[in-house]
């Protein structure tokens, strides 16, 4: 079976990923599950002839000496793909992200319009935050295109590798690859400062240095919209703060408390739908309280003032999630327990008036 239609039963089966590798069946992640194929086990030939087929010699040079090369192809038929191309046991392996076509809308991903307003800020510094194949990129993308549509704005991105294409609009998007339009991540983000930007996407804050620029940049004038790996909002702050000597630490806990506008951490859920996922976030927004609690180290206080607050515009998961199940968008058992056991002791105490 050849790629293409490996990519065109993943495509119709709205696969969000396709795995190959020596020695077994291809197989598809569908809503977060994986099922194999009905093929037989791939051979080292077959994935060998995949892989030079998709990569070109350059990349297979590459991928020699590093023994893992990440990319982006645009294919016939299927659109944008993401690969991560590696070794397992000495074999070639692969994992082919299927990149949505279209630059998905707001209302599409379920993005509430208070989280897009953040995005229309002049300066300062907004995360989204999540586990891997929450969806963050997506996230990201939306939140490009809402500026590129709305707002005169010099926007630059700073990507490994290339996923969603921009097309000029109201903005002006430079994006830049790591490798192919700049040596390195540190290089580019080095450099980027230097070439006038407005808005300043990061693929990902993932050391000390990122962190440093980003901080710098939002404190400069510019706004710098990035993703971090955490679960949850004040996980975020905590890994960033984590990354730095404990010298340094007071001195970034008082940049984060100043330059943070706002932590959109993001999960994706079963629907009630057969084969559906659905966002499920929370929110947390830089009020002047939880600027002090930054400041101070205080995080363990930060998910009870997310919850206590709504009228800021924030919301914690377990909020957002009884919220779809009340409208039927996820399965009921995935209320939170202290929101039925509340609803329970609600019931009871009417029921003795």
């Amino acid at each position: 079976m050849t790629l293409e239609s490996l990519l065109g039963i993943a495509k119709a089966r709205a696969a969000s990923d396709l795995l190959i590798m020596v020695g077994d069946r291809p197989a598809i992640r569908v809503a977060g599950e994986w099922e194999r194929l009905d093929d037989a086990p791939l051979s080292r030939e077959a994935v060998l002839d995949i892989c030079r087929d998709l990569m070109g010699p350059d990349l297979m040079d590459q991928l020699e000496q590093k023994r893992e090369v990440d990319f982006c192809r645009s294919m016939d038929g299927t659109g944008r793909v993401r690969c991560n191309v590696h070794y397992q046991r000495a074999h070639l392996a692969m994992v082919l992200r299927l990149v949505w076509p279209e630059i998905p809308s707001a209302d599409v991903l379920g993005l509430p319009a208070h989280v897009l307003d953040m995005v229309d800020l002049p300066h300062g510094l907004i995360l989204v935050s999540g586990p891997t194949g929450s969806g963050k990129s997506t996230t990201l993308a939306a939140m490009v295109e809402h500026i590129n549509q709305h707002r005169w704005a010099h926007i630059i991105t700073l990507e490994d590798p290339i996923e969603f294409m921009y097309t000029n609009k109201r903005a002006i998007i430079e994006q830049r690859e790591i490798g192919a339009d700049t040596k390195s991540w540190h290089d580019g983000l080095r450099s980027v400062l230097r070439q006038a930007p407005d808005v300043i996407i990061l693929g990902e804050l993932r050391d000390l240095e990122s962190i440093q620029i980003a901080l710098l940049a939002a404190e400069t004038g510019h706004l710098v919209i990035a993703s971090v790996h955490s679960s949850t909002a004040h996980g975020a702050i905590m890994r960033m703060v984590d990354v730095f000597p404990a010298s340094q630490v007071d001195q970034v806990q008082v940049q984060l408390s100043i330059s943070l506008r706002m932590i959109f951490a993001q999960q994706l859920l079963p629907g009630s739908l057969p084969g559906t996922r659905v966002l499920a976030y929370e929110t947390l927004m830089a009020t002047p309280a939880i600027q002090n609690q930054i400041r101070n180290a205080e995080y363990e206080q930060i998910p009870n003032m997310i919850r206590a607050g709504r009228d800021f515009g924030m919301n914690s998961f377990e909020q957002c999630i009884e919220e779809l199940a009340i409208h039927g968008r996820v399965p009921s058992e995935l209320r939170p327990r202290s929101a039925i056991n509340g609803h329970a002791a609600l019931a009871r105490g009417n029921g003795r008036h």
